[in-house]
């Protein structure tokens, strides 16, 4: 795979690459918009204008969206896509239907208005990967392309949609096969990913080793994580006490004895292959059986697509076949958002086919080198904080004792370096970090947008943020996620377009992901290309279930082949041939550079022990303002790196505990006003995940923001940023003409490795 220069910077743009699209055109978000309303209320507000006049404005804007919400709630598209992320909401749907678009709005019925409302701005608004709202297509950077981009739409909004099992359903049903003891012998145990068998005792910790009997440590020498129980203790003189011997060890902690199943979109595929290994025809068979049974509730659901009504009833058909079968509960973590709760979920693929030529990445080249070069210097410099920090700790190990110093002990002791509620290194760079970009700011007093130059940035960069190579292997990549400003693909190609900065994933090849390869067909290819970016042997963390940021959907997907887990925690999806125990490896200081040895004997920088960790501190720490009441829109070139952006706290809105219809709208528009916001935002409260649309002109979107200031507190942050792209800025096109917002996310490779050439 050839990658693409990035311009004349030295980067590199790897061939392949994603844009994440909504599942609704982008014109969606008009529906309730009302100009006039918000007029008559301003006139109002500065004395020149007219009560009734308003109040008639006000009715009917809200008329006028009480029968928009009512088209929404029955339009099919909608309701599938409510189905497939909440069906609970369906009553909701029902309930305004039922009533009309004039029925009165009492509190019910403005809460379910809210709901559509909600619903309806994340579908329209979010390039999130989730569902048919929000298919991906893989795409191609061509450096011989003369257009910046050629696009050719296929007759459907989707091109593939996949049923996947939740890991959570795939474990909570072996479990259940597990409650029977003859199935359970052919689990395979093992010892806790980072715990290590030395003879006859197990290493912990910040413990000392654990002394074993005999038998213990006979039989967790089978403990590997491949061998089923029943063939772990038939060396023993009764194999019945083996059994019994497994149990107490799992109550204490040192051993798994499940089907070991990852936490991915393979778990239904290694249950299956687990559950052939079962050597007794009936149990096979009957294990099989109830597998089977909810593939095919599964696979019912799958045919129900563009089928609301089936959809609905096909989901409840498999939650009542897993209750059934397991006598389990089909949710998980009921209440909560984005933690995987449901038995299945549905990905999609869109029907488009996207070329992006080097006419867009030279024009994009220089801004994002500017970016780029910083990011470097963000990883070393966490790199050499981190390696201080990590210093001082072994230095506190080595005065404690003359054995050598065991990896698991220092990540032990460096846990409140990298996360709590104390200062951390990160902190310090981060907050350093973002006083050099703003020294390039130079944000005037006014507020007034800032328009910079790349070329007139260069030299100020390289003084400000100077670094040689990138501070460990994968921080050589980073990933930005790009939203182009364009009316229209023809707009893009003669110039015509601005280009905003979404995020820049710092260190973090997000390309690595099961929620993107699964799609992708040669996914070995990005694989292997991965290891050659970043080297060969790397180490990868063994996250523990409740680790943050990781989900099945999410999980790792192209570890290399010579990559290592290393497990420093418990944690499930612990492949025993590529297992490294923290307790297992140990730390040496030679010739002044500190490295962690394998039993095997290979060696690693130590800071390569962290990289799954440092690469979250770098993404959190790319911050490129300062947090302020106000900050303006910053652009360099044709990129706009910062959207102009507000702070606040609830209380200061003096929005939350307003519940009049009218005086809420009014009190809306003067505070709209006091902070020169614009009328079509980004809110992020505090409490919230992630920022929701709203337009200040719409009673309905009022309402809705209202509601969630109010919900809370008055000390939640609030954070508004200008919505851009815009609607008429949307330039993804499906077959019928409609366009949607989108998001291009690179995977950019810098050109010198981390530790000079392999």
């Amino acid at each position: 795979m050839t990658k693409v220069n990035l311009g004349n910077t030295g980067w590199s743009v790897w061939p392949d690459a994603l844009l994440r699209t909504t599942g609704f055109p982008a014109d969606g978000l008009d529906a309730f918009t009302a100009p006039a309303t918000a007029a008559a209320a301003d006139d109002l507000l500065t004395g020149h204008g007219n009560a009734d006049a308003f109040d008639k404005a006000l009715a009917d804007a809200i008329t006028t969206g009480a029968r928009k919400i009512c088209q929404i709630a029955a339009d099919p598209l909608f309701r599938e896509a409510v189905t497939w992320q909440n069906p609970g909401v369906l009553i909701a749907l029902d309930g305004l239907l039922a009533g009309g678009p004039d029925a009165p709005r009492n509190v019910r019925r403005r809460d379910r208005e809210r709901a559509v409302v909600r619903y309806w701005q994340r579908y329209c608004a979010k390039n999130e990967t989730i569902g048919f709202f929000g298919p991906i297509c893989w795409i191609d950077i061509r450096s011989g392309t003369e257009r910046a981009l050629d696009v050719h739409t296929g007759p459907g909004l989707l091109r593939e949609r996949r049923v996947f099992f939740e890991g959570w359903a795939m474990s909570a049903y072996a479990d259940h096969l597990a409650e029977d003891p003859q199935i359970r012998r052919w689990w395979p145990p093992a010892l806790l990913p980072h715990l290590t068998l030395d003879d006859r005792q197990i290493l912990r910790p910040m413990q000392p080793p654990l002394p074993l009997s005999p038998p213990e440590a006979a039989l967790l020498a089978h403990c590997d994580g491949r061998t089923p129980a029943i063939q772990a203790v038939a060396h023993l003189p009764r194999p019945e006490d083996g059994y019994l011997l497994l149990e107490r060890l799992v109550e204490r902690d040192l051993i798994t004895w499940d089907a070991a199943l990852p936490i991915g979109r393979d778990a239904e595929q290694a249950l299956r292959a687990r559950i052939e290994t079962i050597g007794e025809t009936d149990l096979q068979q009957h294990a099989l059986t109830g597998l089977n049974r909810l593939c095919t509730a599964r696979d019912t659901i799958t045919a129900t697509a563009g089928d609301p009504t089936a959809l609905k009833d096909a989901l409840a058909a498999l939650d009542a076949e897993f209750t059934a079968i397991t006598g389990a509960p089909p949710r998980r973590r009921d209440g909560q958002m984005y933690a995987g709760r449901t038995l299945c979920y549905e990905d999609t693929t869109r029907d488009l086919d996207v070329t992006v030529g080097a006419t867009l990445l030279d024009d994009l080249a220089p801004p994002l080198a500017i970016i780029l070069t910083t990011a470097r210097w963000l990883t070393a410099t966490l790199a050499d904080a981190y390696g201080a920090a990590l210093r001082e700790l072994y230095d506190d190990l080595r005065e404690d004792t003359d054995a050598p110093v065991r990896l698991a002990d220092l990540m032990s002791l460096a846990q409140g370096l990298l996360w709590g509620t104390g200062r951390r290194p990160a902190d310090a760079v981060a907050e350093e970090f973002t006083r050099r970009w703003g020294s390039l700011f130079g944000l005037a007093e006014d507020g007034t947008r800032v328009q910079l130059s790349a070329a007139d940035l260069a030299e100020s960069v390289a003084r400000l943020f100077p670094a040689e190579k990138p501070g460990w292997s994968s921080a050589r990549i980073h990933s930005p996620d790009l939203q182009i400003c364009a009316p229209d693909i023809d707009a893009v190609n003669r110039g015509d377009y601005q280009v905003v900065l979404g995020e820049l994933h710092a260190a973090w090849p997000t390309f690595d992901c099961d929620l993107f390869t699964a799609w992708h067909p040669e996914a070995d290819r990005l694989r292997d290309e991965l290891t050659a970016d970043l080297g060969e042997h790397r180490v990868r963390l063994l996250h523990p279930d409740t680790w943050p940021r990781h989900t099945g959907r999410v999980a790792p997907s192209l570890t290399g082949t010579t990559d290592r887990l290393l497990g420093f925690a418990a944690a499930p999806g612990a492949e025993p041939d590529r297992l490294l125990p923290a307790t297992a490896v140990t730390v040496s200081d030679e010739n002044g550079t500190l490295t962690a040895t394998a039993p095997d004997g290979h060696r690693w920088p130590l800071i390569e022990m962290f990289a799954g960790m440092l690469n979250g501190l770098a993404v959190d720490a790319f911050k490129l303002t300062t947090p302020a009441p106000h900050i303006p829109r910053v652009t360099i070139d044709r990129l706009i790196i910062t959207r102009e952006t507000w702070r606040t706290t609830v209380a200061e809105t003096g929005l939350a505990d307003i519940t009049n219809e009218r005086e809420r709208y009014l009190a809306t528009r003067a505070w709209r006003h006091r902070l020169n916001l614009p009328d079509q935002i980004f809110v992020k409260i505090g409490t919230e995940v992630k920022p929701c649309y709203s337009d200040l002109t719409s009673p309905h979107h009022v309402g809705v923001l209202c509601t969630m200031l109010r919900t809370a507190g008055p000390d939640a942050s609030v954070t508004i940023s200008e919505a851009l792209p815009t609607p008429d800025q949307a330039w993804v096109p499906d077959q019928h003409g409609n366009r949607y917002f989108s998001e291009l996310r690179l995977q950019i490779t810098d050109p010198t490795p981390a530790g000079g050439e392999r």
